[in-house]
């Protein structure tokens, strides 16, 4: 089987935003360490200091050409991202309980991002709080039932809560989650108040994918999925 590393995280989970998604990128193991030299070098080349994060894009042009230069990358690389955005509004069990909504929706998105790779897969998640300290092996549990259900060889090898600032497969996914939710939050609220740093990383962003926003919902597609 191949072995792959998937890095998860996600947006819009606050309160005031209208939805919220969670994204995930998939990049084969023996890709890892040319996927950690090019992200480090379009790094170095913004001349951005800090952690990269969608929440710092909001007003200066090296910013925004960051965001382009990730996803161009992502595109043209044997890295896929999926992700899966939630109207908030209508899920019923978001208003019962956020934080079992938020592990469902993620359970599913491993699930979904997993089924046509036929890996072994390990998931470092951006560190969140919880009110169950073990909820990594619950979502790995969790995640291989559901697998062992569909026709794939695909499995949940590990599941870790990480530390962004150490990894860029977390910094990277950081900043197509939140362009993503950003997009959706614009669908549901054109006049929501935003950077124009973000508003124009997703035009640009979107014009990549040959579309004129980031609020699609792309399946089946096994490169870049929403």
């Amino acid at each position: 089987m191949d072995e792959i590393f998937a890095f998860a995280d996600e947006s819009g989970t606050s309160k005031g935003c209208p939805c919220y998604t969670i994204g995930i990128i998939a990049i084969p193991k023996h890709y890892f360490a040319a996927f950690n030299q090019k992200i480090s070098d379009i790094y170095d080349n913004s001349g951005l200091q800090g952690e990269i994060k969608w929440e710092k894009v909001r007003k200066s042009a090296g910013q925004i050409n960051l965001c382009i230069d990730i996803l161009r990358f992502i595109l043209t690389s044997p890295v896929s991202f999926h992700a899966i955005a939630v109207h908030k509004q209508p899920y019923r069990k978001w208003h019962s309980n956020e934080e079992t909504a938020f592990y469902t929706t993620y359970d599913f998105l491993i699930r979904e991002s997993s089924r046509s790779k036929n890996a072994k897969i390990t998931v470092f998640a951006d560190q969140k709080s919880s009110s169950y300290s073990k909820q990594n092996e619950v979502m790995q549990i969790v995640t291989n039932h559901m697998l062992a259900k569909l026709p794939t060889c695909s499995k949940v090898h590990h599941v870790a809560m990480e530390d962004s600032k150490y990894h860029w497969g977390l910094q990277t996914v950081d900043i197509l989650t939140g362009a993503v939710n950003s997009s959706y939050q614009l669908f549901f609220n054109p006049s929501a108040q935003m950077q124009l740093a973000k508003k124009i990383a997703i035009s640009k962003m979107a014009s990549l994918l040959g579309w004129d926003s980031l609020a699609y919902d792309t399946m089946p597609n096994n490169d870049f999925n929403i």
